[in-house]
């Protein structure tokens, strides 16, 4: 049956050309999730400094328990690791290859020998897992690689001379190539965070001073990196209405130059859709005492109308339908940035939307000092 280019079909074409799209999903991967636990928490304890106050004790359950002593933050950090490589033995052992054993480890904790066990440990599970499993190996240096740039190295250590491009990018490069199996918005999110750290110290600016509160600001922006990247917290948790809100005023910015960007692309249609719309109203005008004219003109206005209509709606669906969710992504990513980077703002003119976040990490780095 012929169809009529009307201008009541523009959402038909619209709702058609979107309902074709297919939207697909990356699957997070447990294992990859574990394996970054387990770097996080070996390297707080193969740490140098007091695990009291590393990142690793940066959360909020662990600090709300009234001054944790540095016995039981390093027997949260043991036991997390024994469940760790209890969960990864199994599949590192379909590979032919086996796991270290923790009891030395374990009897170590209350002793000077600690860090050299546990670093003991570290080196033996790095190659167990980039030999069983490239991905786990990779998120294995992410876990440790975050500990490590979180948490302050020496009392007197700057942050300036700690975060690095040489200690950032190749953590970033990590996060990168995990993306697709890590939980929704969690790697790009986090990478971009680490990038706004790094281009606030990279440019001296104000929002990173140096003080004992950025450094305590730093562990608790580890741990918020952790938890995001093992998918223990969600990234879209970490938002309000307002950053909702925010990022469907930057989409609404986007969607309006890909508009612009569509007319400019299929110039041909645009004209003769004008064309045949100014040749409509000329028969209408000049040869208005003729019935058929007029009707011949009138037909010609509604065709140039249903042609613009019917093929706008056509394009911009199929557009849409490809860009829909990767713009919105896109701009949640942002949001989530913009929420867990525990810095302030450059532009003061901005809603600040960490602040509440970077206040409560500073409170939890006092108690646990």
């Amino acid at each position: 049956m012929p169809t009529t280019d009307a201008p009541g079909e523009f959402p038909a074409a619209f709702v058609d050309a979107v309902s074709k799209a297919v939207k697909d999903q990356n699957t997070p991967s447990k294992d990859v999730a574990v394996a970054l636990a387990l770097g996080w928490y070996l390297a707080a304890l193969s740490h140098p400094g007091a695990v009291v106050t590393s990142a690793a004790a940066a959360r909020g359950d662990l600090a709300g328990l009234a001054a944790l002593t540095e016995g039981q933050v390093l027997e949260y950090c043991a036991s997390q690791v024994e469940v760790a490589c209890a969960r990864l033995r199994g599949l590192v052992e379909k590979s032919g290859l086996v796991l270290p054993e923790l009891t030395e480890l374990r009897a170590s904790l209350a002793t000077d020998g600690r860090q050299a066990a546990a670093e003991h440990v570290d080196a033996c599970v790095i190659a167990v897992l980039g030999a069983a499993d490239f991905k786990l190996g990779k998120a294995y240096g992410v876990g440790r690689g975050l500990l490590n740039l979180t948490t302050r190295p020496r009392d007197h250590a700057t942050i300036a001379h700690h975060l690095t491009e040489d200690r950032l990018a190749p953590l970033s490069a990590a996060i990168d190539d995990l993306s697709s199996v890590l939980e929704p918005h969690a790697g790009h999110s986090v990478r971009a965070s680490i990038h706004e750290w790094h281009i606030s110290i990279e440019t001296h600016s104000h929002v990173v001073r140096e003080r004992d509160e950025a450094w305590l600001a730093l562990a608790r922006q580890g741990e918020l990196w952790r938890a995001l990247l093992s998918g223990e917290k969600s990234g879209l948790d970490m938002l309000e209405i307002d950053d909702y809100l925010d990022a469907a005023d930057r989409l609404s910015l986007r969607l309006r130059t890909v508009a612009r960007q569509l007319v400019r692309k299929f110039p041909g249609l645009v004209a003769t859709a004008l064309l045949l719309f100014v040749a409509g109203i000329v028969l209408a005008v000049v040869f208005r005492d003729s019935a058929g004219a007029v009707v011949a003109g009138a037909g010609t206005i509604l065709a140039s109308v249903g042609l613009t209509f019917r093929a706008t709606g056509r394009a911009l669906g199929g557009l849409a339908a490809k860009l829909e969710q990767p713009l919105w992504g896109a701009e949640l990513d942002v949001a989530i940035t913009q929420a867990i980077t525990l810095l302030e703002r450059e532009d003061p003119k901005r809603r600040d939307t960490a602040e509440a976040r970077r206040n409560v990490a500073v409170a939890l780095g006092k108690a646990r000092n």
